[in-house]
């Protein structure tokens, strides 16, 4: 009866595959119950250790490199799908291969990034069997998405839009990065024997925003004049010191704006966290949670640049400049065209209402439902379904994994993963423990690692963290995920 209600659920797994696309990853990291950075993934998670701190306060001992994680994901196309080496004559040359790109590019190509720094990690178990958590993180994320229109407006001209009178939609064009602080409090407790239930608040400080809003963004060409007519309601939205519009024309700061970003408090937020593990059988557990539940809004040096009517663009100007050498060249003139002129060029054609005003943005917010089944004391499997929702995407990911821990201070785990519309995602995990020491490293895709330049997920997370008052007799791989 166990094994059927686990072959169900990798049944109905399987059968999810065709419909999964990109998400941000720490997939593998679910599954490591030894490591309590996966309450960062499942707070309903309760670590054995009843004491365990981490991250930039602990000594030197396993920071170098300091406790971080990093990852890059793109659902289209990688690196040699744009660069690669050529065939017969070009095979010892690089060749920009356009027409590859374009059949890898989806409908809306996802690119995502985060980058996290971790200060502070600290577990405590009370008597009661609860766990009370603390964290302080600085955090990076961007994300962008680009419509398959624009791409090929860009690489294979107007030509074919313009003669049959239609115009490139790229409504879906958006771009988002940001970077906070995080200071986060949790709470997790057994309710029942079986059931565990946690939630986590994070208060948000904003450190430098830049983002848009498209309701809608058309481009259409004139068959006579080859004139450029954008149509569009859309917003252009920061919050940093580091440039300026004064109402004039735009303006670069130096390293003591960018400074200034870096410490400011005045950009506040609220996240929250929440999760529930429940223990069908003794072998068989499920568990859900919901990551990042949150917004910032942004009120220091924020702007808010709108636009909304149709605009034409006429070209550039190209004329003969004479070089330092006393030579002529003819072109761009990039002394006029630099970037604060396109910028205040974008801001006069555009006809961008340009006010000091705050806003809000939420986070990318995660949502994973998951189960185990325990084969062996010391072995068992998992699965797991992801979905990230991110202004006008949700994108989705599916992991199976094996999980081991084969000593006290000893535990792997191996995960293959549809990630970005690739089954090519070979998972690894460790965590090892000496004394009061727990080292950890774990990727979502190894082969991204070696081979960056054929993968469209990279990620890795690394640390060490400081144990006490572990159980060395406990060698079971936790049911819970």
């Amino acid at each position: 009866m166990v094994m059927k209600n686990f072959a169900i659920i990798l049944i109905v797994a399987l059968l999810s595959l065709p419909f999964l696309s990109n998400a941000q990853q720490a997939n593998t990291l679910y599954y490591m119950d030894r490591v309590f950075q996966s309450q960062t993934v499942n707070i309903s998670e309760i670590p054995e250790n009843k004491v365990q701190v981490g991250g930039l306060i602990v000594p030197i001992i396993g920071q170098l490199p300091p406790a971080f994680y990093f990852n890059y994901g793109n659902n289209s196309f990688n690196y040699n799908h744009i660069i690669h080496h050529g065939k017969g004559e070009m095979k010892d040359s690089l060749v920009i291969d356009l027409p590859l790109l374009m059949k890898k590019v989806h409908r809306n190509t996802c690119i995502r990034g985060e980058f996290r720094l971790d200060y502070l990690n600290l577990s405590v178990r009370t008597k009661k069997n609860s766990v009370i958590t603390v964290n302080l993180s600085d955090r990076f994320m961007y994300g962008t998405t680009i419509p398959k229109s624009l791409f090929d407006f860009f690489l294979n001209g107007n030509k074919e839009y313009m003669l049959e009178g239609k115009s490139h939609d790229i409504s879906r064009l958006s771009f988002g990065a940001s970077a906070f602080h995080e200071l986060g409090v949790g709470y997790t407790a057994n309710i029942r024997e079986k059931l565990s239930i946690g939630g986590r608040v994070k208060l948000l400080f904003g450190m430098a925003d830049v983002s848009t809003k498209v309701t809608s963004l058309e481009l259409n060409t004139d068959p006579e004049m080859y004139f450029i007519t954008a149509t569009a309601d859309m917003q252009i939205r920061k919050s940093t010191g580091f440039f300026e519009y004064d109402g004039e024309g735009f303006s670069f700061g130096e390293g003591k704006q960018l400074l200034g970003d870096l410490s400011a408090l005045g950009n506040v937020g609220l996240g929250l966290d929440l999760g529930a593990s429940y223990k069908i059988t003794d072998k068989i557990a499920v568990s859900m949670s919901v990551t990042d539940l949150g917004f910032i809004n942004w009120l220091q040096n924020s702007q808010i640049a709108s636009t909304k009517g149709e605009y034409t663009f006429e070209g550039v100007e190209l004329g003969f400049k004479e070089g330092e050498d006393g030579k002529l060249s003819y072109g761009i003139n990039s002394e006029r065209y630099n970037a604060e002129h396109i910028m205040d060029t974008l801001v006069e054609l555009f006809e961008m209402d340009i006010r000091d005003k705050s806003y809000m943005t939420w986070l990318p917010s995660n949502v994973f439902v998951g189960a185990t089944y325990q084969f062996h004391e010391k072995l068992g499997f998992g699965v797991l379904y992801r979905g990230e929702i991110y202004r006008k995407t949700y994108n989705q990911a599916l992991s199976l994994s094996v999980n081991s821990n084969l000593t006290h201070w000893l535990s792997l785990h191996a995960s293959w993963s549809l990630i970005n519309n690739t089954v090519m995602n070979l998972g690894l995990g460790m965590s090892v423990r000496a004394g009061f020491i727990t080292w950890f490293v774990v990727t979502d895709d190894v082969i991204g690692l070696v081979f960056p330049q054929k993968a469209k997920t990279v990620n890795m997370r690394m640390g060490c963290n400081l144990t006490f008052g572990h159980k060395k007799k406990v060698l079971k791989t936790s049911t819970r995920l």
